[in-house]
């Protein structure tokens, strides 16, 4: 007798199934085939429970930005945070990107998904003004104590949030060519923003 998993066992796995396959390929490069055999769901089984590619698409971003991002970025955005939690940001992704196993050898799921459809419309909304905001903030949060205070000092911050949101994009393209390449840059970054507190 075959034994039916639960539904919502199932639907979380086909998440976290289809999120690996984004991951790896692309929202182009994923085809319904390609779900059907991650998940071991069938087209209409699929269908029914996220509605469409996208839904399955949106339901994957989702997770993985529970899962992946905020968790990286949590220290950041802590009302308490120092200069050392924005290296430590760094420090964390040259540890994945020294990891073998690491599926951040495949770049980040958020900033591939914005790059590749840079510059034309999306079938799915992939939220790139959240993530670059998401970044600017807590880089800028972290930041604020390293800053003499005034106007100055604030867009002295902003400046520096704003290059380290978009060295994050870089470091994250660079991890799907090179991921050791990519956790020299992160080691650059650290050095660089340890002279900021000391200046």
């Amino acid at each position: 007798m075959q034994v039916t998993r639960p539904r919502a066992f199932t639907l979380a796995s086909a998440v976290e199934e289809s999120k690996s396959a984004f991951w790896e390929q692309g929202y182009q490069g994923t085809g319904i085939r390609d779900l059907e055999r991650r998940t071991h769901l069938n087209r209409s089984s699929l269908y029914s429970a996220f509605g469409s590619k996208e839904g399955l698409f949106r339901d994957s971003l989702d997770s993985y930005i529970r899962d992946f991002i905020d968790p990286l970025l949590t220290p950041m955005d802590d009302p308490r945070a120092r200069i050392r939690d924005v290296e430590g940001f760094f420090s964390r992704l040259a540890a994945l990107f020294r990891d073998g196993e690491s599926p951040a050898r495949h770049g980040c799921l958020w900033v591939n998904s914005i790059a590749e459809f840079a510059g034309r419309p999306a079938p799915v909304d992939v939220r790139a003004a959240e993530y670059r905001d998401r970044l600017r903030l807590a880089f800028a949060n972290a930041l604020a104590d390293t800053a003499r205070r005034g106007s100055r000092g604030s867009v002295v911050i902003q400046r520096r949030a704003w290059m380290l949101g978009v060295a994050t994009y870089g470091v994250w393209i660079c991890a799907r060519q090179d991921p050791a390449d990519a956790a020299r840059l992160c080691d650059a970054l650290i050095s660089e923003i340890r002279s900021w507190g000391r200046s």
